[in-house]
C-alpha cells in the first residue's frame, strides 16, 4: 500500500475505514495500522499515532478499549471491535 499522509484526514479515515473492513482481529492499536495498513517505516511520530487514532474512532463498530500490551507495539490505546447481539 502506497503511505498515507496523517495530515490528509479524509484520505487517513477512508485509509484506515478500509483497513478495518477487511482486519480478521477484534483488537488493534493505531501503531499496527501505521506499520500494516498504510505503509509507514520507522517510528510513528505522537501526531501520527493521533491522527490515525482518531480515523479509528469514527469508523462504526469501533470502540476504544484501553490500553493493551502488544509484543511488537509494547503498551498502546487500543481500539476493540463492537459486535452485534452481544
Amino acid at each position: 500500500m502506497a503511505r498515507v499522509d496523517t495530515g490528509n484526514a479524509p484520505q487517513l479515515d477512508r485509509a484506515v475505514a478500509e483497513y478495518l473492513s477487511g482486519f480478521p482481529g477484534d483488537l488493534i492499536c493505531a501503531r499496527q495500522i501505521w506499520y500494516e495498513g498504510l505503509g509507514g517505516q520507522g517510528v510513528a511520530k505522537p501526531e501520527d499515532v493521533a491522527a490515525i487514532e482518531a480515523a479509528i474512532g469514527s469508523v462504526p463498530g469501533w470502540k476504544r478499549e484501553g490500553d493493551v500490551r502488544y509484543e511488537k507495539f509494547g503498551t498502546q490505546n487500543s481500539y476493540k471491535r463492537v459486535r452485534g447481539g452481544v
